[in-house]
């Protein structure tokens, strides 16, 4: 009986061990951040530079979760609308839709993964650079160290 006990124990010990490290892992990554850039294109511009690890950040967390976050720290005003494929965004900063005037939201990034490869994928320059807009929505937008998601107007 006593051989039993000590082998449960060194199971139990093993599995508590393991249990820690996974949940760790699961946690905030060391060192990532991203650029999310809100812009007209012409006079307003607003650049976040994001800190990945101040919101648990890991391979699950998505656009909206940032955006949250900013909101959640007085940076950043957002409105949506659930459109049963996710969030659509109505407003965001000083950027706001205007049916009336044929303009809404679009989103840029430069997660390969997210990218629109249609025919109609359009690009948007940024600082010399182009990105081109997602081919997903705001809720299932990728975010990943280092990336870039430009946030601007598309009109029809």
């Amino acid at each position: 009986m006593k051989k039993f006990l000590k082998i449960a124990a060194v199971i139990a010990a093993l599995t508590l061990c393991c249990a820690m490290l996974f949940a760790c892992a699961g946690g905030s990554v060391s060192g990532d951040s991203m650029t999310l850039v809100l812009t007209d294109g012409e006079d307003y511009t607003q650049v976040f530079n994001v800190d990945l690890n101040k919101m648990s950040y890991n391979e699950n967390t998505g656009l909206m979760n940032v955006i949250e976050s900013l909101k959640l720290q007085e940076q950043l005003t957002y409105t949506a609308t659930d459109s049963g494929y996710g969030a659509y965004l109505t407003q965001i900063g000083e950027l706001t839709e205007d049916i009336e005037a044929h303009r809404s939201i679009y989103i840029y990034t430069s997660v390969e993964k997210d990218i629109d490869v249609s025919a109609y994928a359009s690009t948007f320059t940024y600082k010399g650079k182009e990105y081109t807009n997602a081919g997903v929505g705001a809720s299932q937008l990728t975010i990943q160290d280092g990336c870039v998601i430009i946030i601007t107007y598309t009109t029809w």
